[in-house]
């Protein structure tokens, strides 16, 4: 009798760990099963086969909606529903047994952390007089008008989180109807990469009909020279066309920009803020360096033909571990030539370090825990208890800083059993 595979056998959700690629797996599994093409399932159930594609591969997780549709065609009685949830979801670990005094089961505080996050922001979600969603605003305390980036964030935040805690569908369809031929602009207007990155980001991780090749296309109509000098940016749109499509000739040209904006720092190959002519005294910077190790593992995960990713991404990993100086958040000044050359448009980007740092080292081929432990307190001292969000040292809530912390969070839950997790003060 021919074997039992392990692609042939259901996934438990009771697994000490379920992860997106799991979930994928255990799609893929009923799909062949039940003998249809990816095609054909998107078909039946309302999506366009790139959203299965991604789903089936572990790139996305499928929303509650969805998942819950394939269990109903596949009559998996709700079990891709419940492996989904406990894949967007953080993991309970085991408690500590009995002698182990000092070890604490942090995960579950860090789920109440999760669902305040939830609630939080489905309270400061801004709706019109007829109560319509209509987004959310950049800094989360202050009367502004919601932003497309922000809205953005906030659909990625609360996909994180896992609980459907709202309705996101109208406020996704509203980052479609104010697409651009550039893609979407921040403020003030003119072409903005990492806006249209973070709201494709976004709509897919929501299961957009936007197809692939079209998110492709606006991401690079969204590129001008000066993204080329910017890593941030570059690592940026890299991370989103990475998890569209690891091989497509754009996310090739991405790679080869962000590894060409490195400068050498005594013998080490690190990102500065920036790479541009006339550069007086640069310096690498902890924030810049860590976004690209974390889009450069996106890379290597997806694929396994660039030697120069791996390369570039241990040693700018060695150098993170190295590190003994606080990870302190930063801001830069991107101020880049307007699309009609009429002047320049300015805005200050603050980056949250040691969010990105968590991210790396969790993501590193051997685990650093105690440099990991150092960056997630940093990151805990940025947590505002009572807002129930993160907050800049001004006390700003700007709503990417969450994003960016319970990101962090959940990538560092997936790669240790028990580091830091809890805000401090936390009791076991």
């Amino acid at each position: 009798m021919k074997p039992t595979s392990a692609g042939d056998r259901p996934v438990s959700p009771d697994a000490e760990t379920v992860t997106a690629s799991d979930v994928g797996r255990e799609l893929r599994r009923l799909r062949k099963a039940a003998g249809e093409t990816q095609a054909e399932t998107a078909r039946i159930i309302g999506v366009t086969r790139a959203n299965l594609t991604q789903w089936e591969t572990g790139k996305y997780l499928p929303s509650a909606h969805n998942a819950r549709q394939l269990d109903d065609h596949f009559r998996a009685v709700n079990a891709l529903f419940t492996l989904t949830e406990t894949a967007r979801s953080p993991h309970d670990h085991s408690p500590p047994a009995a002698g182990d005094a000092g070890v604490i089961d942090t995960s579950r505080s860090l789920l109440q952390v999760f669902h305040t996050v939830g609630a939080r922001l489905a309270e400061l979600l801004i709706r019109d007089e007829h109560g319509k969603p209509l987004g959310w605003r950049q800094n989360l305390q202050r009367k502004t008008a919601p932003t497309v980036l922000s809205t953005a964030y906030g659909i990625s935040t609360m996909q994180l989180v896992g609980e459907p805690y709202i309705d996101l569908h109208p406020l996704i369809e509203g980052l479609h109807q104010r697409r651009s031929d550039y893609g979407w602009r921040g403020r003030p207007e003119g072409k903005w990469p990492e806006t249209t990155a973070a709201v494709l980001d976004a709509l897919f991780r929501a299961d957009t009909t936007l197809s692939v090749d079209d998110g492709l296309e606006l991401l690079e109509h969204s590129l001008d020279p000066f993204s080329r000098t910017r890593p941030y940016l570059l690592a940026t749109t890299l991370q989103t066309a990475v998890r569209m499509r690891p091989d497509a000739e754009l996310t090739d040209r991405l790679i080869d920009y962000l590894l060409a904006t490195r400068l050498d720092f005594d013998g080490d190959r690190l990102w500065p803020e920036k790479n541009e002519a006339g550069l007086v005294a640069p310096e690498p910077s902890v924030a810049h360096t860590a976004r690209a190790v974390v889009v450069l593992r996106d890379v290597l995960r997806n694929r396994d033909d660039r030697n120069d990713v791996l390369e570039a991404a241990d040693e700018a990993t060695q150098w993170l571990i190295d590190r003994s100086h606080p990870d302190d958040a930063v801001a830069e000044d991107l101020e880049r030539p307007r699309p009609d050359g009429d002047g320049t448009a300015r805005i200050i980007i603050r980056h949250f370090t040691s969010a990105w740092v968590v991210q790396a080292l969790a993501v590193a081929p051997f685990l650093p825990l105690p440099r990991l432990n150092r960056a997630l307190g940093t990151l805990w001292e940025r947590y505002d208890a009572d807002q129930g969000l993160w907050a800049w040292g001004s006390g700003d809530l700007p709503i990417w800083q969450t994003l960016d912390a319970v990101t962090a969070l959940r990538t560092a839950a997936l790669a240790v059993a028990a580091p830091p997790l809890s805000p401090p003060g936390t009791a076991p």
